[in-house]
């Protein structure tokens, strides 16, 4: 019987960390801070939680109503290697750096 019980309130309290982890994540998803996943479609995400959509622009898919851009795994180093080197370029475009935010 107290095997039971204590499975019961492990439930419980698994159940209670996952709405918590849900809330949290809502409140990024309505900041635009996606939890974004793979779908069987190559360069489409869909959020977990919200359901919103996502392409990689980098996969040449045609942006849907409604998505946000995201990049693909496939292309994470691409858009890394293209954002240094453009903050490379612009540098010595302008004689100058700047600052960039993180």
């Amino acid at each position: 019987m107290m095997d039971q019980r204590a499975l019961f309130e492990q439930m419980l309290d698994l159940y209670a960390a996952r709405r918590e982890a849900d809330q949290q994540q809502r409140t990024r998803c309505q900041r635009g801070e996606h939890d974004m996943l793979a779908t069987a479609s190559p360069g489409v995400v869909v959020c977990r939680l919200c359901r919103t959509l996502g392409v990689c622009l980098w996969c040449s898919l045609t942006l849907p109503h409604g998505a946000c851009v995201v990049v693909c795994a496939k292309h994470v180093g691409t858009v890394r290697w293209q954002a240094r080197h453009s903050q490379s370029l612009h540098c010595s475009d302008t004689g100058h750096q700047e600052r960039s935010e993180p």
